[in-house]
């Protein structure tokens, strides 16, 4: 076999070889980094426009230039969002290899466009997230049918034993008011005689009320959770939605600050959407600005408005806000600043999943030790007056 060395030859098959290569590539200039040379498919790809920048984010854009300069030895393999013809945001998974020939410097670049299989890789994602929800609903459900069962007996057991006391004290209270008539007035319990007979009625009306609180919250969890194995949508009221996140949030908002506020705006229009759904979604949002906060004196405001022919609802909190570094991530599956006190990674994931399955948006912006504003966007249905 003999070697043929013909650097026109070689010439002319590399030039074959790139322009028929399977992906698109592009050569540049590693110093200047200039664009060389696009092979058929980097043109069909890119159509009329080489300015590469005109379909990346400013950051993206410098970080890609960034690594073209200082690709000298090692091939580079990366992603990168860009924005597609529709608008919409796409992935590319591209790779660097350096070339030299004597004191120049070449980079090839290789791409493909996987928008396409991220999407179907997060929608999986979704889905089993979705079903790792449902079997955590269904064992609560399990359980709190039975705790509720025995909670609620006891709660029973109280009442009526309350009832024989009021009954018995009525008794009691006309001895006391005899014995206090003929010795003058005296003490019971640190309280005067003459003003039992109103104390002890209203001590066993609050005992009573918060028996009634047990069996309600326990009711409504129960409704939460069942509510939660059903996936059809209503017209929901949001406004009534926040109120009853509050009423099962509201120990763990005295816990953690004494400055909450709602404004809730008046004659909202009803959005379509499931309760529960919406629910879960709250929760989550206002459990981490609670979370947030650093001492009881700081503030979370939950708004509610219409804002761009949509519904809003907004969380502020005056807390520790989200580092820099992880504000591009926060939606991610499994990705979590908390994670070591429990935290799943699966909050904001699958808040955001919802809003977007009930075609709204969800923002969020935070500054490190000012706090964060999460706001969440919902369609209205102008015919859904409340």
């Amino acid at each position: 076999m003999k070697v043929i060395q013909g650097e026109a030859i070689l010439g002319e098959l590399f030039s074959k070889f790139i322009e028929s290569y399977a992906e698109p590539l592009i050569i540049f200039n590693a110093e200047t980094q200039d664009i060389l040379y696009l092979n058929e498919k980097a043109r069909k790809f890119w159509g009329e426009s080489n300015e590469i920048s005109s379909f990346l984010q400013e950051d993206e854009y410098l970080n890609f230039i960034k690594l073209i300069r200082d690709c000298h030895r090692e091939e580079e393999n990366r992603v990168i969002s860009y924005k597609r013809e529709n608008g919409s945001n796409g992935v590319l998974i591209f790779n660097l290899y350096p070339l030299a020939i004597g004191e120049l410097r070449y980079v090839i670049l290789t791409f493909r466009d996987i928008t396409e299989k991220v999407r179907q890789k997060e929608e999986r994602r979704r889905k089993n997230a979705q079903l790792i929800l449902q079997d955590k609903l269904k064992s609560i459900d399990l359980i709190t049918s039975g705790i509720s069962h025995e909670i609620n007996n006891i709660c029973n057991f109280m009442v009526n034993n309350l009832k024989i006391t009021f009954q018995a004290w009525n008794d009691v209270m006309n001895i006391i008011k005899e014995y206090g008539h003929e010795n003058g007035e005296f003490l019971i319990g640190g309280i005067p005689s003459t003003e039992i007979d109103s104390v002890i009625p209203k001590l066993m009306m609050s005992l009573i009320e918060g028996i009634n609180r047990v069996t309600d919250t326990i009711d409504d969890f129960k409704k939460y959770v069942r509510e939660g194995l059903n996936s059809e949508s209503h017209f929901v009221d949001i406004n009534e939605v926040i109120k009853r996140v509050v009423t099962i949030l509201n120990y763990h908002i005295f816990i953690h600050t004494e400055n909450f506020t709602l404004n809730l705006a008046d004659s909202l229009p009803e959005i379509k959407g499931n309760r529960q759904k919406l629910e879960q979604v709250i929760i989550n949002l206002l459990t981490n600005a609670l979370q947030a906060l650093t001492s009881r004196e700081k503030r979370v405001v939950v708004s509610t408005g219409v804002e761009r022919e949509r519904v809003y609802i907004e969380i502020k909190d005056e807390g520790i806000g989200i580092p820099k570094y992880a504000l591009n991530q926060i939606f991610e599956p499994f990705f979590s600043t908390k994670l070591s006190m429990g935290g799943s990674g699966l909050g904001l994931y699958l808040s955001k999943s919802i809003i977007e399955e009930f075609n709204g948006e969800i923002t969020i912006n935070s500054e490190e030790n000012k706090g964060t504003i999460v706001k969440v966007y919902l369609p209205y249905h102008s015919d859904g007056k409340i």
